[in-house]
């Protein structure tokens, strides 16, 4: 192999992996690396998911746990205490009514809180400037991932 294709493919790697460091996604892969006793049923696909239509698992991942570090955030949760009220039903909807914000209030708050981590998602290349602008403006059109709960 060509040196420097060699160095190109050792950056990218280091890039993807350094990313994935610093957005704390290494002991979720570690956990799914871990053998299941039964087979697990494929979920649904989200509305989350289709943010990027066309992106592999792993920036679809980065990206939807940015959204959530932000979510938690802008409604001044703690991040397990948001996940934990997401998996008991509650939806970002009425997490935000309780702290008096309406949608576009909240989308307004998610879209600056947000934009600082999807530029260092850019910035580490896990997903491209294109693909940032996507998220941000699918929010603030309205389709708030988990506004209606999980998996809606």
């Amino acid at each position: 192999m060509n040196p420097i294709a060699a160095l190109a493919v050792k950056l990218v790697s280091g890039g993807a992996t350094a990313a994935l460091m610093t957005l704390g996604l290494t002991a979720g892969l570690a956990d799914a690396s871990a053998p299941s006793p039964t087979p697990t049923p494929t979920a649904a696909p989200s509305s989350a998911n289709a943010a990027i239509p066309t992106a592999p698992a792993g920036v679809r991942d980065a990206v939807r746990y940015a959204i959530f570090v932000s979510e938690a955030e802008v409604l001044r949760i703690p991040q397990r205490a948001f996940r934990a009220d997401l998996e008991r039903g509650i939806t970002v909807a009425r997490l935000a009514r309780e702290r008096g914000m309406n949608k576009e209030r909240f989308a307004d708050r998610l879209v600056v809180d947000l934009k600082p981590r999807l530029e260092r998602l850019v910035d580490l290349r896990v997903i491209t400037h294109a693909q940032a602008d996507m998220v941000v403006d699918r929010i603030q059109h309205g389709n708030i991932p988990w506004w209606d709960g999980l998996g809606k």
